[in-house]
């Protein structure tokens, strides 16, 4: 069956107060325009449900759910919704307030790796926001670096705004039909899901959003992301087999602290994140500030384990001509000085060397009817050397 081709909507009048001027972006559910309000004079966005969803009663209510979970997330940092209504051919459409600037992968790909102290002052406005969001019901379950807009018309520069709400939950709602398995849509993006999403239990809480936030800060901090790969379905694979490549094996400059809130948020396991948001912001903050690790943090066992074995020491290199010893073993092992053993004749012979410095033997004193004397000497430590040497000489100049 055909594609349903979209209308042509530019110059258009939507609701007789909209007019759509061009189009800045689009999805796989709607498209979005840069429009004039008429009675007001002032620029908007507009996203349109595309055509061939026009039938499609449950894409419809997805569409108005965004819509309703926006209207919820009141907050300075999440797109605001301004409007609804419907076009003339009955697809519904949202007034949302026209940014200026890039997404965070724009400045992601162009910038490169982040340091921990710029990727913290970005995200904290997206973390309230999304604190907010959880606590008015609603868990956004497509975190992304595209669904964060940076925008340059609504105050300071990169003023960070959490957009794209098309396949949030309603935490009154948690069966809302949105699985992995069933041929419907994807809840969320793979290489950012948590792996109850990738396992398509249909249960995601806000827990799952603190998840997708850890991978972001994976993500801005090493300038790669935990579970990439090829194909959707062997990202998923990963995610639910795979354990996390630690951020230090990548950069080693990240502190064991801020590798630790990473590592927490991206539990396998829900209950071995973050409580909230607020508590994984404070973390961030605690990381900056103590990067050898909270108390606060170190109460989650995994930020504990984390951390000791950033702390523990390195293991020590071998030894040339051995096996590593140290301590009194080293001593009992290494620490071998003089032997010297007299003959029959009153001479001198000399016994075995243990040492593993292989030393010479002294020369003989002289001939005739002076006794001979050898000495062997077999010598680890300076001062004994030198106290047989002096010996030594005074004895063969008398």
């Amino acid at each position: 069956m055909p594609a349903t081709p979209e209308p042509n909507r530019i110059g258009t009048v939507l609701s007789g107060a909209y007019q759509v001027e061009r189009l800045i972006g689009e999805g796989g559910m709607g498209q979005v325009f840069a429009a004039i309000h008429l009675p007001s004079g002032h620029r908007v966005a507009i996203k349109i449900l595309r055509a061939r969803f026009i039938r499609d009663r449950a894409i419809m209510e997805r569409f108005l759910r965004e819509a309703q979970a926006v209207t919820m997330c009141a907050h300075p940092h999440v797109v605001q919704l301004l409007d609804t209504g419907y076009a003339d051919d009955g697809l519904p459409f949202m007034v949302l307030t026209y940014l200026e600037g890039e997404t965070l992968v724009d400045l992601l790909y162009r910038k490169g790796r982040f340091k921990e102290l710029e990727a913290v002052q970005l995200l904290t406005p997206i973390i309230a926001a999304l604190e907010a969001t959880h606590r008015a019901g609603v868990v956004h379950r497509d975190l992304k670096p595209d669904n964060i807009y940076l925008a340059r018309n609504l105050g300071p520069a990169q003023y960070p705004v959490l957009m794209d709400y098309g396949i949030a939950g309603l935490l009154s709602d948690p069966n809302d039909g949105l699985t992995w398995n069933n041929g419907s849509l994807l809840v969320g993006t793979p290489a950012y899901m948590s792996p109850e999403q990738a396992a398509g239990t249909g249960s995601a809480d806000p827990r799952a959003d603190i998840y997708s936030m850890g991978v972001l800060l994976y993500e801005l901090l090493t300038g790669s992301s935990p579970f990439q790969r090829e194909s959707e379905q062997a990202t998923i694979d990963a995610i639910l087999q795979e354990a996390v490549r630690s951020p230090s094996k990548i950069v080693p400059s990240i502190s064991p602290a801020m590798e630790a809130v990473i590592l927490c948020a991206m539990g396998r396991s829900p209950d071995h994140r973050f409580v909230s948001m607020n508590v994984f912001g404070a973390a961030l903050h605690d990381a900056l500030q103590q990067p050898l690790g909270s108390p606060a943090l170190r109460q989650y066992p995994l930020a504990e384990r984390v951390i000791a074995s950033r702390m523990a020491p390195p293991a020590p290199a071998p030894m040339p001509g051995g096996p590593v010893v140290r301590g009194a073993e080293f001593a009992d092992k290494r620490s071998r000085t003089v032997m010297i053993v007299l003959d029959q004749q009153g001479g001198a012979a000399v016994a075995s060397a243990p040492s593993s410095q292989g030393l010479p033997a002294a020369p003989s004193a002289g001939t005739g009817s002076r006794v001979g004397l050898i000495v062997a000497v077999v010598l680890l430590g300076g001062a004994a050397l030198g106290a047989v040497v002096f010996i030594a000489m005074q004895y063969l100049h008398r």
